[in-house]
């Protein structure tokens, strides 16, 4: 996945009702395409909390409510959620966030062979500490990353 596109879907509640590419006010369904991205219109509310509440049901509450301070807001934007209960990381955010966790100890690494049982410690710490400070990527790939940074070698069991 290009890294230009990781965490890379929104859902805006905004106070503007949304328009198609010919201008035209759409409440729903399909806007069209805004450069190289696709929008779609999916209802309109009388208040705020209840379009936040239909974003948290349309993705089965596994969103996260994301920091306006940190997000580029559009005008009339007043929140916006990310898919996914924890932003997923780039490869290079992950290797990163690998190295200093090993660096400052927060996880014990051991240069050399290590076998398949201490990976799976090692990559779960990880993982609880990703997940600990609102990130997450899978198991396979904490676990690449951890030999690549850490130049470690699998023991064959």
């Amino acid at each position: 996945m290009s890294e230009r596109y990781i965490d890379y879907d929104r859902y805006e509640v905004t106070t503007e009702p949304p328009r198609n590419t010919s201008g035209d006010i759409q409440l729903s369904g399909w806007l069209g395409p805004n450069g190289d991205v696709s929008r779609y219109a999916h209802g309109v509310y009388d208040v705020k909390t209840a379009a936040e509440y239909a974003i948290i049901q349309m993705l089965d509450g596994k969103c996260r409510r994301h920091d306006e301070v940190d997000a580029a807001m559009e005008l009339g934007v007043v929140a916006l959620y990310r898919p996914g209960r924890y932003t997923p990381m780039s490869d290079e955010a992950l290797g990163n966030y690998i190295f200093e966790s090993v660096e400052n100890e927060s996880v014990c690494v051991h240069g050399g062979t290590i076998t398949q049982e201490q990976m799976g410690r090692l990559v779960n710490d990880l993982r609880t500490l990703l997940r600990e400070n609102g990130c997450d990527a899978s198991n396979d790939r904490i676990e690449a990353m951890l030999i690549d940074v850490c130049e470690m070698e699998m023991a064959t069991d």
